[in-house]
This record gives structure tokens, C-alpha cells and sequence, in this order.
């Protein structure tokens, strides 16, 4: 069973090999058919990630209106100022994410796709889909920030270093930790994000029964959201890979057949007895991983229902699916908890 990562659709390298560290392979969906960037190749080159786009019609007049848009963009904002106006997003929303904008260009595919019906589930499906590609390119440009000022650090750590200056008490003002994406990022308009990655993951006709996020903000709003999920695992940490370890897929079967076993068991399990699962806190960069299931409800019926749509409209498949239960886990690095 594979994992499913939800609701972003972009996947910093972090936080991937976090989730391969524990996982093995990922299941990402994507809202169009453009080309992967390298950093992405590099990932389904190894086998981690499995890239799906269950949507892609209109996709030729969705990519252009796309362009426009960001060409329009360009005329009101400089390439100079994107990334501090990223930073300025929680009081100064972005132009990405301006319900407006996104109505029109899907008023423009609809004028450039001749002979096609308009249909209410048509456009959200496209808004949805518009609304995922300028999020991801959202994160993406903060993970591209927040990678840039690590470097700068480590620059000056390494300047410092060749200046002699490790040993001077008066360096150490000028050592930093390294930067993590502040949760303003991360958590930014969570329950649209979750609607509209809905609106695409109820079109896969073979989903999986386990999501996993790196979000707390996207599991607070689900268990908000709903009154049967009950907590059935709690591993305060695991091994990463850059721990010493002899039997790393060993211990991700492991994992697997124990999250496999708690989706098809009948009750919730023991907390006291899974927290004890596979608990190795004493190896580096450790993972919290808290797992959550959801009786009767299949995974198109929990996330549409989360989401507040309707699954028909969605062009979900609830007879396909082979879960009749849901597995929904949180899996954080225990220093950023």
C-alpha cells in the first residue's frame, strides 16, 4: 500500500526523503501535464515518487490561459520584488491566489474550447486544478527562500571558519540555525487547498487507504472536520536514513504491514501498545509519525465530505475503491514539533 501525500502538490526534497525515509514510495498528484522539474525527475528516477495528474483535459488551453496570466502578472510586479512579496503574503494576499483571476481564465479556456459542454463540474474541476498549479508554484518559491538563505548561512559560517574566527566567543553572534519555512507557509489557505485537491484525487480510479501531510494545520482541520477518527498509532520517533542503520527496508515493511494491519483491523488498537511500535528515539534526526483512521467512509466519501462537495459531481469512483476505512497520519521532523 502506498502512501499518498496530500494536499499539496508540489514536494520540497526534505520533506520527501522524510516520507521515503519512512514510506518507501509516494503518491503525489499533480494538476497538469507539464513538464517535471529536475528536482522532481530526480525523485521518480529512484522510484519515491509516483507522479499522477488524474485530470488532463483542456490541458493545452489550461497552459495557455496559465501563461497569460502570468505574463499579465509580470506587467504589475517585477521578478525582483516576487519573492518579498511571498514573504508579505499573509497581510498582502498574492494575485496567485485571487479567486477572480482564477474565474477568468477558466472563462477563457471556455471560450477557446469550442464544442465542449459547460458544465458546473467542468469549471470547478478547472478552477481547482488553477488554483493547485499557482499554490505549488507558491511553495515552491518559498522552499527556493528558504533554501537561498541557507546557503547564505552557510557561506558565512564557512568565511567565518577560514577567518579563523570558530574558536572567538564573539562569532558565535554571528552563527545561526538553520531555516525551516515558517507555518504561516505551509498552513497558508489550508481548506482551499484541501477542496480543491479533492476535486483531482476523487478522478484517480485506484486511490490508495493511506494519506500522510507534514502539515498539523491540514490534520487539526480534518479532525475538525470529522467525529470518527480515532488515534490508532503514535511512534515518537523513527530512524532516518542518515542514521546507522543495517535494515532500513526492512523497517519500512515493517511500518507498512503494521499501518496495513490497523486499516483492515476491526477496532482501534491500543495506544499505549502502538506507541511502543518500532519506537527508536535513540538514532539521529529522528520523525514523529501520529496515525489516525476513519471507519466506514472510503477515501473519495472522507475528502469529499471534508471538503464539503458532492462525490458524483466530483467524478469519483466510491464502488472502484477497495477501502471501506482510511488511514490518516502526520509525519513531522521531532525537531520542528
Amino acid at each position: 500500500m502506498k502512501a499518498t501525500y496530500f494536499p499539496f502538490t508540489y514536494i520540497s526534497d526534505p520533506v520527501a526523503e522524510m516520507f521515503a525515509d519512512c514510506f518507501g514510495q509516494l503518491i503525489v498528484y499533480r494538476p497538469t501535464r507539464e513538464i517535471l522539474s529536475e528536482q522532481l525527475k530526480d525523485w521518480v528516477d529512484r522510484g519515491t515518487l509516483d507522479i499522477r495528474v488524474p485530470i488532463f483535459d483542456h490541458e493545452k488551453e489550461l497552459n495557455t490561459a496559465i501563461n497569460n496570466y502570468l505574463s499579465w502578472a509580470d506587467l504589475h510586479r517585477d521578478r525582483a520584488g516576487e519573492k518579498a512579496a511571498i514573504i508579505a503574503a499573509g497581510a498582502n494576499p498574492l494575485p496567485f491566489f485571487n479567486e477572480i483571476s482564477a474565474r477568468q481564465i477558466v472563462a477563457d479556456i471556455k471560450g477557446s474550447a469550442a464544442g465542449n459542454s459547460n458544465t458546473e463540474a467542468r469549471d470547478s474541476d478547472l478552477t481547482a486544478r488553477i488554483f493547485l498549479y499557482f499554490a505549488q508554484e507558491f511553495d515552491r518559491h518559498n522552499q527556493e527562500l528558504t533554501d537561498d538563505l541557507n546557503h547564505q548561512q552557510q557561506q558565512e559560517a564557512e568565511l567565518i571558519r577560514q577567518l579563523k574566527m570558530e574558536n572567538d566567543p564573539a562569532a558565535i553572534e554571528f552563527q545561526s540555525p538553520p531555516v525551516q519555512m515558517p507555518e504561516p507557509f505551509t498552513d497558508y489557505m489550508v481548506s482551499d487547498r484541501l477542496e480543491a485537491w479533492t476535486r483531482i484525487f476523487c478522478r484517480d480510479p485506484e486511490p490508495s487507504g493511506l494519506f500522510v501531510t507534514h502539515s498539523a494545520a491540514v490534520l487539526e482541520l480534518l479532525l475538525e472536520r470529522t467525529s470518527t477518527a480515532a488515534r490508532v498509532m503514535h511512534l515518537e520517533s523513527t530512524q532516518s536514513s542518515k542514521a546507522t542503520d543495517s535494515a532500513p527496508e526492512s523497517r519500512r515493511q515493517s511500518l507498512a504491514l503494521e499501518l496495513a494491519r490497523l486499516l483492515e483491523q476491526e477496532q482501534t488498537e491500543d495506544l499505549d501498545k502502538s506507541s511502543e511500535l518500532l519506537n527508536v528515539s535513540e538514532f539521529d534526526n529522528p520523525v514523529t509519525i501520529s496515525a489516525y483512521r476513519v471507519p466506514d467512509q472510503s477515501p473519495y466519501e472522507f475528502f469529499a465530505r471534508s471538503a464539503g462537495i458532492d462525490c458524483s459531481s466530483a467524478g469519483s469512483r466510491p464502488h472502484n475503491s477497495r477501502y471501506k476505512d482510511i488511514l490518516i497520519a502526520l509525519v513531522r521532523e521531532s525537531r520542528s514539533l
